[in-house]
């Protein structure tokens, strides 16, 4: 003790010989010291409490995708819209781990969590730049960045992802940190993770990918957008270069090696599955959502469709669309084809091109049916009252205020028949007959002999999201309706009366539909169909795919304008429904028909999705039952006048309010049918 009370006597002494300033330099120093020590201590404390509150499960997190594959087990994506394809480090060449090293951290497997080189070099450029312009961010450090959601350009936000990094690394070995990196870092292209990147950039399996593809992988990392190798393959490559040097200068490869590895061009196969399968990936991720699943949960699922089925269908459609119209790059076509009784969507095409126009028109769009409306109405009349199955119709020309299809005045147009123009019978026919045709006057015709509201009411048992028309033009198919309903209602015509399952991609739906129209009205309609298939218009496509004589109960029409072409056509397990047309209403050409618009496209894709094994009905109805001969044609000239057509029997069901006096110079005027009048009676003939 008195040696130490000696030695402090000394140093005082000592310390009071010092100059005064000098003294005075010295305690400010060490009070400085020890508020910055103080400061230090607070700052460490404060930003170790806060990184301690961050949840580390969120390294891994993001990285739990559910893959989607196909019917036959085909990859096809992820459920959320980042592709990922998680990797271990026995996957990853040993070129790739040293690229990204080399490029992005070099200390990496030496420093705590931040590089205190890279953080002096980052702030003498911030100081000289005014501003944060480099981070000197270390590979733990950007995996916290990117694993925490940290964003923006701050010191607050650097200090928090240093003392994250340092976490980081206190938890995880190093190449548990950097198993976490390459699977969570973007490289563009909707690509998270080096196993999607390679597989996109270069259709290839990560441990498969050589020297110069690691490079520009690690390349691009930095601004994957920006470099590219796919749309800036210039850039690309002088960061790859730039890559290459640097794994010579950390010793990973040979001066030799990097030489040669610049001397390769840029090189990619960029997979395009993700644009060939957009619609059907992109329908899945949707159905995926409203179901309410999370990513990972389940790990995989598997769709309805198949991929190359989707290849095809995108190749189909896009020829039949250049065909039809080659210079109309804005004419559409859609195709859905669902089985009949589970609903599941076995085959889906929602437009011409993904990449310009991801609109899915099978699923999401809405148009007028225009003719091809006409088994459904014919199947809930004949469900409605099932007594008029063999009852005549007056076949003759109708005043279209009782139609109202594009206007009030004139005579209802004859546009659902394919072939030459329609002409009038001049006496009555069936209603198997006007259906088989596309009779528009007869439809309208049984329309009000069933009742408007009580049709209206049987159709919509179908359940289409979008409500029919009042007046009697729903029954000529002017109520626009989503496609992917439309196909679901026909199902029902397969199906003898009860409609498949809620369409699917993924999950089975619990509830099954319930029975919309009779076995028995199904029954007549559907063997109409079938009967109709053998129309001579109809025969070239159908020889072309082997399905002539395959017993397919199909039906095509067309809109009264001609913007719309239809053709839905089902065997006992199937039913494809083809759309050509535009998102507008504007005419595909001024000789469109069902025929030539969609029959050609609807043939192709129903035998690639039968493969030569459609399983139709059991023969065909009598053509006789069918069809009527008519004694005389009389056609329509023009929309000035109507010309009167008298039955040749004295009873037909209901009344014809449609044939009255013309009145000079105009058409004659309609005459209301009561709703309850049902009762066949006799129609007095006028001489």
């Amino acid at each position: 003790m008195p040696a130490l009370r000696a030695l402090l006597t000394s140093l005082r002494a000592r310390y009071l010989r010092l100059p005064r300033w000098f003294r005075f330099i010295g305690v400010t120093c060490a009070v400085l010291a020890l508020i910055g020590l103080i400061t230090f201590g607070f700052i460490w404390h404060h930003y170790s409490t806060h990184a301690a509150t961050y949840d580390m499960a969120s390294l891994t997190r993001g990285q739990n995708e559910t893959l989607i594959k196909d019917a036959q087990g085909a990859p096809i994506g992820s459920a959320s819209e980042i592709e990922r394809e998680i990797v271990t480090l026995n996957d990853v060449p040993i070129t790739l781990v040293q690229a990204i090293i080399a490029t992005e951290d070099a200390r990496f497997f030496s420093h705590p969590g931040y590089d205190i080189i890279g953080l002096t070099r980052a702030a003498v450029k911030n100081f000289t730049a005014k501003g944060i312009r480099q981070g000197g961010s270390t590979i733990t450090q950007q995996l916290a960045r990117n694993a925490f959601g940290l964003q923006g350009r701050s010191y607050e936000r650097k200090i928090t992802e240093i003392f994250l990094a340092m976490r980081i690394e206190r938890e995880y070995t190093k190449e548990q940190i950097l198993t976490h990196y390459i699977n969570r870092i973007y490289l563009g292209t909707g690509c998270s993770g080096v196993g999607a990147a390679a597989r996109t950039y270069f259709r290839k399996d990560v441990h498969d990918i050589s020297l110069v593809e690691s490079a520009t992988l690690a390349g691009i990392i930095k601004a994957p957008v920006a470099f590219s190798p796919i749309t800036q393959p210039a850039l690309a490559k002088q960061k790859r270069d730039l890559t290459l040097q640097r794994m010579a200068e950390t010793g990973s490869i040979t001066e030799a090696e990097a030489t040669a590895a610049r001397a390769q061009p840029v090189t990619v196969s960029h997979d395009k599955s993700r644009v060939r399968t957009g619609y059907m990936l992109a329908a899945a991720r949707a159905e995926f959502q409203r179901l309410g699943l999370k990513p990972g949960t389940p790990p995989e699922m598997t769709m309805s469709l198949r991929l190359d089925w989707q290849h095809k269908l995108d190749t189909l459609v896009r020829k039949h669309l250049d065909t039809l119209a080659p210079k109309d790059k804005d004419l559409q076509g859609a195709v859905i084809v669902l089985d009949n009784t589970t609903g599941a969507i076995l085959a889906m095409q929602g437009g011409r091109d993904f990449t310009t126009s991801p609109f899915n028109r099978a699923l999401e769009g809405i148009r007028p049916p225009g003719t091809a409306f006409l088994p459904l109405v014919y199947a809930a009349a004949l469900t409605a009252q099932p007594d008029i199955t063999d009852a005549p119709q007056i076949d003759g020309p109708l005043d279209n205020k009782q139609a109202m299809i594009g206007g009030l005045t004139g005579t209802l147009g004859e546009w659902g028949a394919e072939g030459e123009p329609v002409a009038y019978t001049g006496t009555t026919i069936t209603p198997k007959q006007s259906l088989l045709e596309g009779r528009t006057a007869a439809t309208v015709r049984l329309g009000y002999q069933v009742g408007l509201e009580p049709l209206r009411s049987a159709i919509t048992r179908c359940g289409f999201t979008n409500p029919l028309r009042t007046e009697a033009a729903f029954t000529l198919g002017q109520s626009p309706l989503r496609l992917v309903e439309l196909a679901r209602a026909f199902t029902a015509i397969a199906n003898d009366g009860r409609q498949c399952a809620a369409p699917h991609l993924l999950l089975t739906p619990i509830i099954r539909s319930t029975e919309v129209f009779t076995p028995a009205a199904v029954s007549h309609v559907r063997n109409t169909l079938i009967t109709g298939m053998e129309r001579p218009e109809y025969r070239k496509p159908l020889l072309a795919h082997g399905l002539a004589n395959k017993s397919i109960a199909g039906y095509g029409g067309i809109t009264y304008d001609r913007t719309d072409a239809w053709f839905i056509g089902s065997d006992r397990e199937r039913t494809c429904l083809v759309w050509i047309g535009h998102d507008k209403d504007i005419p595909i050409s001024a000789n469109t028909t069902a025929s030539t618009a969609a029959l050609p496209l609807w043939a192709a894709v129903f035998a690639m999705v039968t493969e030569g094994k459609t399983k139709g009905w059991e023969g065909k109805a009598p053509a006789s039952q069918l069809l009527a001969t008519p004694p005389r044609a009389l056609f329509v000239e023009g929309e000035a006048r109507v010309i009167p057509v008298t039955p040749v029997s004295s009873v037909v069901l209901g009344k014809d309010p449609y044939q009255s006096t013309s009145a000079p110079g105009g058409v004659p005027a309609a005459i209301p049918l009561p709703q309850d009048d049902f009762v066949p009676k006799a129609i007095p003939v006028k001489q």
